[in-house]
């Protein structure tokens, strides 16, 4: 996808207007689901939905704004269990002990969902999505840093916030490439890295 603007280009207020772009996106679900994102097209997407096409360009300038506004959610889904999970950690211990079901949750999530999984892997072919996908990881890691530095020495935060994001975007490109792999196979995957992302945190000293 090499389009100009992955924005959307306005946010509907109306009830009729959303119902609509809950149409549309719904069927870009769909499309993705049975084509993957390469066969998503804007006429094709507007015919299943049952709209014009202006309506479709009403709200999106081109598909990589349909992609954009997909992969957002599912951020946002991602984000938001994180946030759950680590809401409430009580030491470093405990930390490392929820980096297991975060990791496996995750896994579990793309696994459900081959559509979500389709459309984050699109990412990976556009820049603007990659930058996207990148901020993604920044936001988890400073998320999960204000929730962990309060157990680790002052020294030691800059390396925390490094580790942290890098263990966020590490686990999308683990849990992507997982999802694809044989039950086995993913097991011994997430078993890996968990153990690594213990293994750094744990080695930082404590307050």
């Amino acid at each position: 996808m090499t389009d100009a603007s992955i924005k959307v280009r306005k946010h509907p207020v109306q009830a009729r207007s959303r119902a609509r772009v809950n149409a549309i996106l719904n069927v870009a679900k769909e499309m993705i689901a049975e084509h993957g994102s390469d066969g998503l097209k804007m006429n094709a997407l507007a015919q299943q939905a049952e709209v014009p096409i202006g309506t479709v360009y009403q709200f999106f300038p081109n598909k990589s704004a349909v992609i954009y506004t997909l992969v957002s959610a599912a951020m946002k889904h991602n984000r938001a269990n994180l946030e759950a999970q680590f809401s409430d950690i009580n030491s470093l211990e405990d930390a490392a002990e929820r980096i297991d079901p975060a990791v496996r949750g995750y896994y579990q999530y793309l696994k459900d969902e081959p559509v979500v999984r389709s459309i984050l892997s699109s990412t990976q072919g556009d820049k603007k999505l990659q930058a996207m996908d990148q901020e993604d990881s920044r936001l988890n890691g400073a998320m999960m840093f204000e929730r962990l530095k309060t157990f680790i020495a002052e020294e030691d935060h800059e390396q925390l916030m490094v580790m942290l994001f890098l263990n966020s975007h590490l686990t999308g490109s683990l849990a992507r490439l997982a999802a694809m792999e044989p039950p086995d196979m993913a097991e011994k995957m997430q078993q890996a890295f968990i153990k690594s992302a213990q293994r750094d945190l744990m080695s930082l000293r404590k307050v």
